[in-house]
């Protein structure tokens, strides 16, 4: 598999973020690189349940694409990933402000991939953990 330019990583990031989703979240992808990604979601009174404390959906939302953004420079240009199994570990409550999930790629076969994530306060205090199993699939980018 060819290695990916950093360019070719930062043209899948601005694509990531313009998707739908990211943008009614509100969370971005900063960076792809070497089998590494960071999102980063800033969180607020839209992100919180009935109790006022923040949905642990929009925080499983942050680790499933941390997981799934750590594998572009793991996929050909032509591959996709969608997760098929997402595990998602709450240690702690987060506050209002910038949640940062950093995610790593574990492993890959043809069909199959893994990666792992955490996310963290704007203070460094770790709040999650992730691990995700991927299935690789051929895409069609733009056409």
């Amino acid at each position: 598999m060819p290695e990916k330019t950093q360019e070719e990583l930062d043209r899948v990031a601005l694509a990531l973020n313009e998707s739908p989703f990211y943008q009614h979240l509100g969370m971005r992808v900063v960076r792809i690189w070497d089998q590494h990604s960071e999102m980063h979601l800033e969180l607020d009174q839209k992100h919180k349940n009935i109790w006022n404390t923040f949905h642990g959906g929009a925080i499983a939302s942050v680790m499933d694409s941390t997981c799934g953004s750590c594998l572009y420079s793991s996929l050909d240009l032509d591959e996709g990933a969608i997760t098929i199994d997402l595990r998602v570990n709450y240690l702690s409550p987060p506050r209002e402000g910038l949640l940062i999930g950093k995610g790593r790629f574990v492993y890959r076969t043809r069909n199959l991939a893994w990666s792992e994530a955490e996310a963290f306060d704007q203070e460094g205090n770790l709040i999650a953990t992730a691990q995700a199993i991927h299935r690789v699939i051929k895409r069609d980018w733009g056409k």
